[in-house]
């Protein structure tokens, strides 16, 4: 069986317009219990935010996250994938690239998955397998 992104991924994504100051978006993350949010703008996915994000631009010199808009940290690099995208797929992405979440669309965005999903997952398979042989 391939495992595919469907498989490890995290459903119900937080969304926030790329107008949200990053205090506001961190405020969101801190009650919603989240380490990732998704930047929009309308309709169209423009990234990703982490905790460790924001943390990396806070400590920069004259960054003022009250002042500055979500969407100036976010990831420049977009990548989609589809919940039946083979998650060795996805690990390549992820190694190959310096991006470290992407979101997943079915028509339309329907969760998103991490290095660290990969990682929970991977044992999963290896026991599996040993099982089947």
């Amino acid at each position: 069986m391939i495992l595919q992104v469907r498989h490890a991924m995290k459903g119900n994504p937080y969304t926030v317009s790329h107008e949200t100051t990053v205090t506001e978006a961190a405020q969101m993350m801190i009650t919603a219990g989240i380490d990732t949010i998704i930047v929009t703008k309308k309709e169209e996915i423009l990234g990703s935010v982490t905790v460790n994000d924001i943390l990396r631009y806070t400590y920069k010199p004259g960054f003022n996250p009250k002042k500055t808009s979500i969407e100036s940290i976010t990831d420049e690099e977009i990548m989609l994938v589809r919940p039946t995208t083979a998650l060795s797929d996805v690990r390549t992405i992820l190694t190959e690239s310096n991006v470290y979440t992407l979101p997943v669309v079915d028509k339309e965005l329907v969760g998103y998955i991490t290095l660290r999903d990969l990682l929970t997952v991977q044992p999963e398979q290896k026991a599996q397998t040993q099982e089947i042989s």
